[in-house]
């Protein structure tokens, strides 16, 4: 059982009382609570065994003939002998004729391996961010990014904007374990993809945001959320994750093709409401629309993100000159 389930807040309402209710009065099985209650069974016994204890109604099963039925067994000396050599797991392993597991198996059995302890995938969830932080969070949640059901952050990008894709782990790192991976994949018209995805820890500020954004299980515009959250910072990171600038036009694009329609007009008043800026919700393909703002307020949406746009994305500002000046320095 490697998770931490009393980091997980949101199963704090499974008392000691309330299991002793429905497990030993209600006689109900672990399975028949979750289900109850809709967890996983492993949260069950958690909280039952590890976080209070209450002893099981039915006698552990267990194998008499376990050690008599080994096939892999080795002595402490010859397994002391063996670490001194600095032999790793792997080789241990293979002069045993067995799996690595077998071996860490038996070694922990001998008291000469210590359990590792593992990265909880909670151990962020109450770290303190800064409204910088949340406010990338917030923005990039428009674009790019979106929050899993255990409530943490995760993006991917192009290869291409792997500058701009490091830079967003960097304003994470206090929440994340700063690794990443690649990905392939195909595109729609047949071309070839690699990408880099990264994903934080579980954090009660994406708690917040996965309630707000995903009511129903999938992302929506949360207008009197962003009406209260959003400022210019967050706005920027909406913007450099999915806007555009089209230097004929000169107008300013939110590739708001992940929303639906409704969430569109939410969008159009957001922007009317806060800034006076007005936009419009053009068809790219059927049921796609983005939005598309007018020249005069194009002009006024990029000096008002202007200051908070990092150098690699400073291409999507219109800004050529700059861009040029920080790729070559690069």
């Amino acid at each position: 059982m490697n998770k931490n389930y009393e980091n997980i807040h949101r199963y704090d309402f499974l008392t000691k009382d309330l299991l002793e209710e429905e497990y030993v009065h209600n006689k109900l099985t672990d399975k028949q609570i979750a289900e109850k209650y809709n967890m996983p069974s492993k949260v069950v016994v958690w909280r039952k065994r590890k976080k209070f204890g209450i002893e099981n109604r039915f006698s552990a099963k267990s194998n008499k003939n376990a050690a008599a039925n080994r096939k892999f067994e080795i002595s402490k000396i010859y397994a002391e002998s063996l670490l001194a050599k600095g032999k790793s797991f792997k080789e241990i392993a293979k002069v045993m004729g067995c799996s690595v597991i077998v071996a860490k198996r038996r070694f922990k059995e001998l008291g000469l391996s210590k359990e590792q302890p593992q990265l909880a995938n909670f151990s962020f969830f109450d770290i303190v961010l800064s409204d910088y932080q949340k406010q990338f969070l917030t923005g990039s949640l428009m674009g790019d990014g979106g929050i899993t059901p255990h409530n943490a952050y995760y993006c991917t990008h192009s290869v291409k904007q792997s500058d701009y894709f490091f830079h967003k782990m960097d304003v994470l790192s206090s929440i994340s374990s700063n690794k990443f991976q690649r990905t392939k994949g195909v595109a729609p018209n047949g071309t070839k993809t690699e990408g880099i995805h990264f994903a934080t820890g579980s954090h009660r500020f994406c708690e917040e945001l996965r309630t707000a954004f995903y009511p129903n299980g999938k992302k929506i515009f949360p207008y009197d959320f962003i009406r209260e959250h959003l400022s210019e910072t967050g706005l920027a990171y909406w913007f450099m994750d999915d806007g555009s600038y089209h230097q004929k036009n000169q107008a300013v694009s939110l590739h708001t093709e992940g929303f639906n329609f409704c969430d569109l007009i939410s969008m159009r008043q957001f922007f009317k409401e806060r800034w006076g800026w007005d936009c419009r919700a053009n068809n790219k393909r059927s049921h796609q629309f983005y939005l598309r703002f007018i020249k005069e307020d194009s002009q006024k949406f990029i000096e008002k993100v202007r200051s908070h746009i990092v150098p690699s994305m400073l291409y999507k500002t219109g800004d050529t000159e700059a861009y040029l000046k920080w790729k070559t320095a690069h």
